[in-house]
């Protein structure tokens, strides 16, 4: 069954950022991508999208163009757009559920939405049915790391040839909007869902897909290879989900996990009176902390044994023994408890999106 990858897409640099994370991980998979809009102001009166209004058409229009992007950069990815209404964290919650995979933009550490606990990113992780990956937004690379370009770069003189558009021509303010290549979905979230089709074919609008123009009459980005190093957090059996997941991930990019535990070598309960420590070797309780978790994930790593599994025990806590081990990562996967509010994460995970330079992606687990 082809994988379904949903993304969310809100008009910020961030969440276009997710968009071309999403569209390359879809690419790697073989899978489809939707890119999913939701405006609360989008109603039952207007089934098919924004029309009339300036800055809805904008915005309807930005959505199209860039999944335009998505596609010039992977000809070959099949690409539908969706609007929805309601509130932007229920909608994609929602949503969730039909998908295997959600992509959003996430903040950077500090931001005043993530400090105040009102990121949408963020609820909707707390609360996805499916993994979340929260992906940053990055500074612009210098000139001498660029991606290769297949092919020429466009310029004025020789613009990107728009003669295959995969999306319908805007519609003029005094006409009606033409029904005949827009197809009307209705989204998980709500009835007022719209998939968009290529022409010229009626029928292929009828799927509700956006499938690629020709590869020769735009610009194409060389596909990234993937993940080299996965680093998934461990605390134990709880964890197996988030390392299935890793190691999925790699057995496809034909990288490496490394599973690391962070720990304490004085938890907080050695405040109780007549504790002492079971070993003051750190290297020694770290080493047998190792040899504990290798059997512990032993049965998921049989499941790919060609991947390479490191398996670290480092010191300095959960979350910072975590962060320690993510600076040169490509990917960090987390498991996803169940938190006792509800709508919260953990405080493992929240530091691990604050502040790792990798996308991490949360994995729900029992």
């Amino acid at each position: 069954m082809t994988q379904q990858i949903l993304t969310g897409y809100d008009g910020s640099p961030r969440s276009r950022t997710a968009v071309h994370w999403a569209g390359a991980e879809a690419a790697r998979h073989g899978a489809e991508l939707t890119v999913l809009r939701v405006w609360p102001w989008l109603g039952p009166s207007e089934p098919d999208g924004p029309t009339t209004d300036p800055v809805r058409r904008a915005e309807h229009g930005d959505l199209e163009a860039v999944a335009r992007e998505v596609l010039a950069a992977h000809p070959d990815l099949t690409v539908a757009t969706q609007a929805a209404a309601g509130d932007t964290a229920d909608a994609l919650v929602d949503a969730s559920a039909e998908y295997d995979l959600l992509v959003l933009g996430s903040d950077g550490p500090g931001a005043l939405a993530d400090l105040l606990g009102g990121s949408v990113a963020l609820s909707v992780a707390a609360r996805a049915s499916c993994p979340v990956a929260l992906v940053r937004e990055q500074p612009d690379a210098p000139e001498d790391e660029l991606p290769l370009i297949q092919g020429e770069l466009p310029t004025p003189e020789n613009p990107l040839p728009t003669a295959t558009n995969p999306f319908p021509a805007t519609v003029p303010e005094d006409e009606p909007p033409a029904t005949s290549a827009t197809a009307v979905a209705t989204a998980p979230t709500n009835p007022s869902a719209t998939a968009v089709a290529p022409g010229p074919s009626p029928a292929a609008a009828l799927e509700g897909e956006l499938s690629a123009p020709d590869p020769h009459s735009a610009t194409a980005v060389a596909p990234s290879p993937g993940p080299a190093e996965i680093v998934v957090g461990v605390a134990g059996e709880s964890s197996l989900p988030a390392v299935e997941f890793a190691l999925a991930e790699a057995a496809r990019s034909g990288g490496r996990v490394r599973a690391v535990h962070g720990w304490e070598l004085m938890p907080f309960w050695s405040a109780t009176p007549g504790w002492l420590p079971p070993d003051t070797d750190a290297d020694d309780q770290a080493s047998r902390i190792e040899a504990d978790l290798t059997r512990t994930l032993a049965p998921a790593h049989a499941a790919h044994p060609e991947v390479e599994l490191l398996v670290e025990a480092r010191l300095g806590g959960a979350a910072a023994g975590l962060l320690s081990a993510t600076e040169h990562a490509d990917l960090v996967v987390l498991g996803r408890r169940p938190h006792l509010l509800g709508h919260s994460l953990g405080p493992v995970a929240h530091a691990t999106i604050r502040n790792s330079p990798a996308p991490v992606i949360l994995v729900p687990q029992p």
